[in-house]
């Protein structure tokens, strides 16, 4: 999945033009493409196989060619093959007969440069292939690329532009280039994601800048949220490459930072929690107990992602976990440090924003209601489900799917979903497990049948055993002579035209099996197309068109052998997510105990400790429904999202409940410490939710919605009644 041959399969497509000009575009953009070195395989119409390559192939034809057997050299069979040379010498193949039909009457040549083709649906017109009754007409181009696996992206992304030139540089006029595959996919992911990435974040980190300064008139906040956010980031990445051997997952950088937005809470609330009459020291030490209860909180509802068993949530986990340990440190201890004289003070709430959230607080009736609601809507629409299809989670347009879809079909390229594991075993082990398949799969493959094709290792390298019956079936030299003598009664040929053929199967008789090493050696452009194929101890074959996959799998199961297994990479790895998802919900239940069980230890009651649980449950309550009610499927994005909205409607509920309990907090204080907290996350993450990339989307959404709700349903289940002080 990472390395094989569907990473590095480029398919081009070329259009807009009359046939012959779209020959010459073709030939002249594969000939680029070999020239450039980046390509292990081009096709275009012919291979132009260096004549080295084309001896060893013909060379070793007869043990090869799966048409070798006894009846080849009878004289019956070899009259009918002479007949068909000669009609080859009066058409305007006459060249390329005289070369190689005295030396090959029977065909084995051609016959293994038919099987290396495969089953596409080419036509080879004017030097070039042709997608057969296309509508316009279309020239196809495949290409392998030379040492760029899957996740080598930079790789497949030179690849890409590299044959984008060679199109240009053949001056197409107004035909039009159409590129699909893994490569092209995982280029335009990037591409479409690092887009919305960069645009959005440069929009909320102006927009996040902005709205400080509006209520804080101080370049000096700014500043100072950007240390915990700093001293977290690199607390994270050291720990991930401690624990994990040094190697960090993209996902946990790239979610991890998302995760670690939370800590620009953490300098709002000190500056903004400060008396008139206190340091900023003074208000560290006055709010430290609740924020480290916010920190440790949110770290123990981080449970889920180490328990997933996921590498990627593992790691974004560890970093998350320590990230937030440390930024909460870093705001108690340093920032006083660094600023020690610091007064910062936020601008006074509008009087009719204050008047709105000041009723709401202590409507803890409203709030049952909105979450018996939400709870209702939950039961009676079965809950949001699960995302079960992977695709789904692609930026992809249907378009680009379609495309691919359809250059393989048109090209004979495997298809990305079924593959055959064989092994393990050696080489010779591999390629007969590979021809066992072959010949089981042989009765349901065809047009209309189960199974369109399939592209195996021994289709291009017979197993040692095959190749050496097939030499063991040769005729002696004087049987063949015979029989060769019969053969050309009333044909028009010289008594010794045969003799390169006599030559070439005594030859024969005396090779070696031709193995992997020799192969590759003596015929590297070709051995790039079976090399993917084979590996050190196993092998892969690769479906090509399966409308019924249950017939598929009782043909393999009906072989008995262990050692060759179907896989339906979709369902496979949609089946590991499943898995992955339900840990993270098990994990996830269990972390909200111990966060439970802290509130109850750092609150010192179970009162305190349910008047904070209850706005943080409500919240992912209440995303939830508005999930359901938008149509949105969780996927693990979702997942790690309700668990960063627990950290986030931790800091609301902790510090919310605590001005409830303390006669000196103003409401002005605490709501309007909290409201900043939640616009600057919603500043953060809101614009996610309008990506195109589904998968940020989803964070948005799920951000967005819980991050409202949760101040929300903090303010509404606090116990202080809105007309306290």
């Amino acid at each position: 999945m990472r390395e094989g041959p569907v990473t590095t399969l480029l398919m081009a497509g070329i259009e807009g033009a009359p046939p012959a000009e779209l020959a010459r575009i073709a030939r002249e953009t594969a000939a680029s493409l070999r020239d450039s070195g980046q390509f292990a395989f081009v096709g275009a119409g012919n291979i132009d196989l260096p004549e080295a390559e084309q001896e060893l192939i013909f060379r070793y034809r007869y043990l090869l060619s799966n048409q070798v057997t006894p009846e080849t050299f009878t004289s019956s069979a070899l009259h009918e093959k002479l007949e068909g040379l000669l009609d080859g010498l009066r058409s305007a193949a006459s060249p390329l007969v005289v070369r190689f039909g005295f030396a090959d009457p029977t065909g084995e040549f051609f016959s293994i440069a038919r099987a290396w083709l495969a089953e596409t649906e080419v036509d080879a017109r004017e030097g070039a292939w042709f997608a057969r009754g296309a509508t316009p007409p279309r020239a196809l181009i495949i290409a392998r690329i030379n040492g760029a696996g899957g996740l080598n992206t930079d790789a497949q992304a030179n690849a890409i532009a590299t044959i984008r030139q060679a199109f240009i540089a053949t001056n197409p006029g107004n035909a039009r280039l159409l590129l699909s595959g893994a490569g092209v996919f995982a280029a335009e992911v990037e591409r479409a994601t690092r887009a919305d990435v960069e645009t959005l974040s440069v929009a909320s980190a102006l927009l996040l800048a902005i709205f400080l300064w509006w209520r804080y008139h101080s370049l000096t906040l700014i500043a100072l949220a950007a240390v915990p956010l700093g001293a977290g980031a690199i607390a994270g990445l050291a720990t991930c490459a401690l624990l994990f051997g040094g190697t960090v997952h993209a996902i946990a950088i790239g979610f991890g930072m998302t995760m670690m937005g939370v800590t620009v809470d953490y300098a709002i609330l000190l500056v903004t929690l400060r008396r008139a009459n206190e340091t900023l020291a003074d208000t560290a030490h006055r709010i430290w107990p609740t924020l480290r209860l916010a920190a440790a909180s949110a770290t123990a509802g981080l449970a889920a992602m180490l328990g997933s068993g996921f590498p990627g949530l593992m790691q974004l986990g560890v970093f998350a976990a320590a990230g937030l340990l440390v930024a909460a440190a870093t705001t108690a201890w340093i920032l006083p440090w660094l600023l020690p004289d610091a007064h910062i003070t936020a601008r006074p709430l509008p009087g009719w924003l204050l008047r709105a959230l000041g009723m709401l607080r202590g409507r803890r009736r409203l709030a049952s209601a909105i979450l018996l609601a939400s709870l209702g809507l939950l039961f009676i629409g079965g809950g949001p489900k699960l995302q079960r299809d992977i695709g789904a989670l692609s930026p992809l347009p249907s378009e680009a799917q379609a495309l691919d879809a359809e250059l393989r079909r048109q090209l004979g390229a495997p298809d990305t979903r079924i593959v055959f594991a064989l092994g393990p075993g050696s080489e010779a082990e591999i390629l007969s497990l590979s021809e066992r398949l072959t010949n089981a799969l042989a009765p349901i493959t065809g047009q209309g049948r189960p199974l369109e094709g399939v592209d195996a290792p021994s289709l291009y390298l017979p197993s040692p055993a095959t190749q050496e019956a097939r030499r063991t079936s040769l005729p002696s030299i004087l049987a063949l002579a015979a029989a060769l003598t019969e053969a050309q009664k009333g044909l028009p040929f010289r008594e010794n035209a045969f003799a390169p053929f006599l030559a070439a199967v005594a030859e024969s008789h005396h090779l070696a099996p031709l193995d992997f090493a020799t192969f590759s050696a003596g015929a590297p452009i070709l051995s790039a197309r079976l090399a993917p194929l084979l590996y050190a101890n196993g092998g892969l074959a690769l479906a090509r068109g399966v409308p019924d996959q249950d017939a598929l799998a009782k043909a393999v199961a009906d072989i008995g052998e262990p050692r060759i297994l179907l896989i339906d990479i979709k369902a496979e790895t949609e089946a590991m997510l499943m898995s992955y998802a339900g840990a993270t919900l098990f994990w996830a239940l269990m972390g909200g105990i111990l966060v439970f069980i802290l509130l109850l230890i750092g609150l010192r009651g179970a009162r305190l400790a349910l008047d904070v649980a209850a706005p943080i449950g409500g919240a992912i309550l209440v995303t939830l429904a508005a999930l359901m009610i938008m149509g949105q499927t969780l996927s693990l994005f979702h997942l790690a999202s309700l668990l960063l909205l627990v950290g986030l409607a931790m800091d609301y509920a902790l510090f919310v409940a605590r001005s409830d309990n303390d006669p000196e907090a103003t409401s002005d204080d605490t709501i309007g410490a909290v409201l900043n907290c939640a616009i600057s996350t919603l500043l953060t993450f809101g614009l996610l939710a309008l990506c195109s990339t589904p998968v940020l989307r989803g964070i948005g959404l799920t951000v967005s919605i819980g991050v409202i709700s949760a101040f929300l349903l903090a303010l509404a289940m606090s116990r202080r009644s809105a007309t306290h002080g």
